[in-house]
């Protein structure tokens, strides 16, 4: 009860932290290009020759150099606050989509200035947000962190009709300029949100072994990317895969969309049950869940397809949630933004070579069936690496000064 009125409390008077973090992580890099970058596709195609492998090659380089980036800009943010390279990441984002519309005249150039747009433009990231709800919450980090992602899941259903819209009006080079005044709005909750949390207290004296030495460290990290590696390549592949088993292309994205849905529900839902439930056992259940959406597909075929579509959104849901709270509790705030950065370039790097091996699978077997297979065994992997994780302190702060030395000994006290 007293965990309740404090969680309460914590809300009371850090809700406009959410409000900004979750408007500042809906008009990011995460949002923005991920989930509108697909809509230009065909136009390119037609225009520039654009292939969808020479796409999906331009999207995984750009997916590379974000993971490459992401740990510069969380040591920065440890080091020197969250503001600066927010403010940072989001002009370049508007630069980089005002380049990709005036600019883009070749594959190449398609190619050479989407890696560009990852690489200067992670600054936009969710990572300095998610460092801010951290510091801010305690009691209620769960959901806190919950709500401010869902903002990118606001984002990715509002945004890209009007960006298609633009495009079938206008062309697709207004098309990236309309992304381009979206990520100018991202600028709003930088510089009005963030301000004050520009010089966040950097721990004194040593800093301790680096965190890929730290055995906790790296079991949190194999555990993101096993789940990563083996359900985030589904998401691509739901709708082919229901076409297959005989829907219409209205049908499967119908069904595909319940995925959507159900990434925003679960934000709400896992981060209520992380503040309640010992988090690792949560991220095992879930784990679970979605190998029983691949088994339900697999042995049930399309008229249990939203049955996985709900298994996979809440998967989807969850890992974007558990990353952030379990490297907060685990590894306290002094160190967040590099230990959430190596955590959450390690699961863009699975997530994004997840649809390349079940591609891959599917050409060589000619279904879906050895891929559902595998995949429900990696989640049953993912889940026992998530339940034997340690236990952490649930209704303390972690003390900065003391977070690295207390993980070597592989649990918090």
């Amino acid at each position: 009860m007293r965990g309740e009125r404090s969680g309460r409390a914590e809300f009371r008077r850090g809700w406009p932290v959410v409000a900004m973090a979750a408007l500042g992580s809906g008009l990011g890099i995460s949002s923005l290009f991920t989930y509108n970058i697909g809509l230009f596709v065909p136009d390119l195609s037609q225009e520039i020759g654009l292939t969808r492998g020479q796409f999906g090659m331009a999207f995984f380089a750009a997916t590379i150099a974000m993971a490459v980036a992401l740990p510069v800009v969380g040591k920065i943010v440890d080091r020197h606050g969250a503001r600066r390279p927010t403010v940072i990441g989001s002009t370049m984002l508007v630069v980089g989509f005002l380049f990709l519309g005036s600019v883009t005249q070749s594959v190449l150039s398609y190619f050479v200035l989407t890696a560009a747009l990852g690489l200067f433009a992670v600054g936009s990231a969710p990572i300095s947000y998610m460092r801010a709800v951290s510091v801010t919450f305690d009691r209620a980090r769960g959901l806190a962190l919950g709500l401010t992602q869902m903002g990118i899941g606001v984002s990715a259903a509002l945004v890209p009709p009007v960006i298609a819209a633009v495009i079938a009006g206008s062309g697709w080079r207004w098309g990236y300029y309309a992304l381009a005044g979206f990520a100018a709005l991202g600028l709003v909750p930088a510089l009005i949100g963030l301000r004050g949390r520009s010089a966040m207290p950097v721990p004194s004296g040593p800093e301790g072994p680096p965190l890929l030495s730290l055995p906790l460290f790296r079991h949190q990290l194999a555990a993101f990317v096993v789940m990563a590696l083996a359900f985030a390549g589904f998401l691509p592949h739901f709708v082919p895969m229901l076409r297959d088993a005989g829907l219409s292309s209205s049908q499967a994205a119908a069904f595909a969309a319940l995925i959507g849905i159900f990434v925003i529900l679960s934000r709400i839902a896992i981060g209520w049950l992380a503040d309640h439930v010992h988090a690792p056992w949560v991220a095992g259940a879930v784990c679970l869940l979605a190998a029983g959406g691949c088994l339900a597909l697999l042995f049930g075929g399309a008229p249990l397809a939203p049955v996985a579509a709900a298994a996979f959104g809440c998967a989807m849901g969850a890992e974007a949630d558990l990353v952030g709270f379990l490297t907060s509790r685990y590894f306290g705030t002094a160190v967040f933004g590099r230990a959430y950065a190596l955590q959450y370039a390690g699961f863009m790097l699975a997530a994004g070579a997840s649809p390349a091996w079940i591609g891959l699978l599917f050409d060589r077997t000619g279904s879906y069936a050895a891929a559902l297979i595998v995949t429900s065994g990696l989640l049953g992997i993912a889940a026992i690496l998530f339940v034997l994780m340690p236990r952490y302190q649930l209704s303390e702060r972690p003390k900065d000064g003391d977070i690295l030395s207390v993980q070597e000994e592989g649990s918090l006290p």
